[in-house]
């Protein structure tokens, strides 16, 4: 009962501090501290408050802005995804890694982090220890990108949309890259989110890629797609086809950061530090990483 008193205490604080590294903070320690007690109470969430977050942020970008960025940007981040899942192959061959290991690797990678590593475990049938590695070095390096993107762009004087742009492309998980927008600018947090989700739409096709790959017969369904990519679309129509009050957008916006910063909170919540007992599991992901953030920041510079 303690520790779900703490959670409310926090997830309060979370929702009026409203900065993505404070709730990152926040999750991360309470999850050190608390460890397996959480699993029941986490288990109920997941990620349904940074998913109801971002389908709120769609009723804030208008058509003519939805539009220019998926016409003017999707062929950008349909190169990434392929690029980058090749490269993370092609490295992960070099290093003499596991297979699947190298697959979970690759498709974090190149879509969606964590979210992508589970989709693809359960086709590749990895095993939990390579998994939960996984999703930890993701995590720690969304953890890094959260705290120093924003610091980079600000130095570098990056606009809002090649800001947007450069989160979406070069952070793994959907909770940082939105978390990294939106503590640069209103604006670029709905460039990042808009652009991420065109990112996480490839989660389909890369599944059916690995299971040609491992020969499993496996067809394609609606559920290989999140949900909350839909409702973001259906969020973008409602506010453009009806004309909602200004009062109505103001509470949307606001209730989207707050639950995208409880998103954050939880997803922090439920990291696990792994022991890494082969540092070349560590020095791969981060390798492939580094070579990713340099290639998305030479293009949207280049743009």
């Amino acid at each position: 009962m303690m520790h779900k008193i703490l959670i409310t205490i926090l997830i309060v604080l979370v929702a009026f501090l409203q900065n993505p590294i404070i709730s990152l903070s926040f999750g991360l320690i309470l999850g050190f501290i608390l460890k397996d007690k959480l699993k029941d109470f986490i288990s109920g969430v997941g990620s349904l408050p940074l998913q109801a977050g971002i389908v709120l942020i769609g009723f804030s970008i208008s058509f003519n802005t939805f539009t220019d960025l998926l016409i003017n940007y999707f062929p950008i981040i349909t190169i990434f995804v392929v690029m980058t899942f090749l490269l993370g192959l092609f490295l992960g061959k070099l290093f003499s890694l596991d297979r699947k290991f190298i697959y979970l690797i690759s498709s974090a990678t190149a879509i969606c982090g964590a979210t992508a590593a589970l989709a693809i475990s359960s086709i590749i049938k990895a095993k939990p220890n390579q998994i939960s590695l996984a999703v930890f070095i993701i995590f720690l390096m969304n953890a890094i990108a959260i705290a120093l993107f924003p610091i980079i762009g600000k130095t570098l004087e990056l606009t809002d949309i090649q800001f947007g742009l450069f989160s979406a492309l070069a952070i793994h998980d959907t909770a940082s890259v939105v978390g990294s927008g939106l503590l640069y600018s209103d604006q670029a947090g709905e460039v990042a989110a808009t652009l991420k989700v065109g990112r996480t739409i490839w989660i389909a096709p890369i599944i059916a890629i690995i299971a040609f790959l491992e020969n499993e017969k496996r067809s394609l369904n609606f559920n290989d797609l999140p949900k909350f990519i839909f409702l973001f679309f259906v969020a973008i129509a409602i506010s453009n086809i009806f004309s909602l009050p200004a009062k109505t957008y103001e509470i949307l916006k606001l209730l989207s950061i707050t639950f995208i910063n409880i998103g954050i909170f939880f997803v922090a919540l439920q990291s696990r530090i792994e022991k890494i007992n082969n540092i070349t599991s560590l020095i791969y992901p981060i390798s492939l990483w580094l070579i990713v953030v340099l290639i998305s920041f030479v293009a949207v510079t280049s743009l």
